[in-house]
């Protein structure tokens, strides 16, 4: 017996992982031009799976060997490059997300709505959003959590959990007014968490990219900082690895219901130890 439901128990891991391979897979390949319930450049998933519910191999025939199917639409390129088990991966992944779902008709659809399961993750969008100056930068991180960084004040702003963004009045208001969070702020933060040094204006530097996630460059105090947020794999908190030139002692002050842990061992810094350190905050 205890053999048995150890067998099961892994089977069921393994369906996970294939489950999330296939999602990912997606996401990656398939989601920019397909969406759940309608069209976008091509079909949505549900006449998709129509077409191919019991049909595999055509799937796969088809997606490395694409013609064109309607006159005024755009030809699908070969995904051959992809390979066979990925497309079949694929295939699994359309018949269960589409599985109960009808097409919904053009009039009804909102263009400029990206459900959560079709948001790429990582991602960055320089976008209007709440509680934050004009310069915010949303970040998508894998999994379900995102984060607002404000690029006037140099620092995070709130973490959410859930979908992204809706910036659908974003865009129907040429930029005028403010995307909407999708989903539930879990952290929110009034201030920059490191208190030390010279008081000085901070000054946004930019941001480089790395497997899709932002570092942030910006300078506060005399000290030149980059900094880079990362979720921890359970999806409890976020990690933040600070980077420091010029860097003095420091005490590190987050807001609640977080809790702080620090690379160092404590929330004092030495000037030694602020200089590269990762800052870990917990809300579970």
């Amino acid at each position: 017996m205890k053999v048995s439901s150890v067998l099961i128990l892994l089977s069921a891991a393994v369906g996970l992982a294939h489950a999330d391979d296939a999602k990912a897979l997606f996401q990656v390949q398939c989601s920019a031009c397909h969406a759940v319930d309608h069209a976008l450049v091509g079909p949505s998933l549900v006449e998709i799976a129509g077409l191919y519910r019991t049909n595999p191999d055509g799937f796969v025939q088809w997606c490395m060997k694409p013609g064109r199917k309607r006159l005024a639409g755009i030809e699908m390129p070969s995904m051959a490059a992809v390979g066979e088990p990925a497309l079949r991966q694929i295939h699994a992944y359309i018949l269960s997300e589409s599985a109960g779902k009808k097409e919904v008709k053009a009039s009804e659809i909102d263009v400029f709505a990206v459900p959560r399961a079709m948001v790429r993750r990582p991602q960055v969008q320089r976008m209007f959003l709440p509680d934050a100056s004009p310069a915010a930068i949303a970040v998508a991180l894998p999994g379900d959590l995102s984060y607002c960084f404000d690029a006037t004040e140099c620092r995070l702003r709130y973490v959410w959990k859930g979908g992204f963004i809706n910036a659908s009045g974003y865009w129907r208001g040429n930029g005028n007014r403010q995307a909407e969070i999708d989903g539930e702020i879990l952290y929110r933060e009034s201030a920059f968490p490191l208190i030390g040094g010279s008081e000085g204006t901070a000054k946004f530097i930019g941001y480089s990219t790395k497997d899709g996630l932002p570092s942030f460059r910006y300078s506060r105090g005399g000290m030149q900082v980059v900094e880079t947020i990362r979720p921890l794999a359970d999806g409890s908190g976020i990690e933040r690895v600070f980077e420091i030139e010029n860097a003095v002692p420091l005490k590190i002050e987050v807001a609640a219901p977080a809790r702080a842990e620090s690379s160092s061992g404590g929330l004092a810094l030495t000037a030694a130890q602020a200089k590269s350190f990762t800052l870990t905050l917990h809300w579970k």
